[in-house]
């Protein structure tokens, strides 16, 4: 048959908020950011959480910021002015492709909020003290 077409949706995943940037954390500070996830695409998606840390400045060595990563708490929210819906609780280091079942976010709803927030507990110790670390909070999509 003549004429017949056939096109591929698309899977693109926008990120836009203001970047966290703490100076002089001490045990029991948290802080937070909201970013807003949109879905740029033409198909329905799940996305997904990771957290890309390295050691940053000249006193913090890799092993120092794995233990830094160990201690620092991350909770992530999506929908934080609604309900909401708890991502991710737990430490930095595991902050590895969250929730594991991918968030859902169809084209229809465009976007959605997503708070993160990050807090160093007071029993963190002193193991930290002067420590810094460089965090990418890095989103994947794939289709739904």
């Amino acid at each position: 048959m003549k004429g017949s077409t056939a096109e591929t949706g698309s899977v693109s995943l926008s990120v836009t908020g203001d970047p966290l940037e703490v100076t002089n954390m001490k045990p029991g500070d948290s802080v937070d950011t909201t970013l807003t996830i949109t879905n740029d695409g033409t198909i329905d998606v799940l996305y997904y959480l990771s957290a890309e840390w390295a050691e940053e400045g000249t006193g913090t060595t890799a092993r120092m910021a794995t233990i830094l990563a160990n201690r620092l708490m991350v909770t992530v929210t999506a929908d934080p002015g609604d309900d909401g819906v708890e991502l991710y609780d737990g430490t930095l280091a595991g902050l590895l492709d969250q929730p594991p079942a991918g968030r859902p976010l169809a084209v229809e709803n465009g976007s959605e909020e997503v708070l993160i927030e990050i807090a160093l507990p007071a029993t963190a110790g002193n193991i930290v003290q002067g420590l810094s670390i460089a965090v990418d909070f890095v989103f994947v999509a794939e289709e739904q």
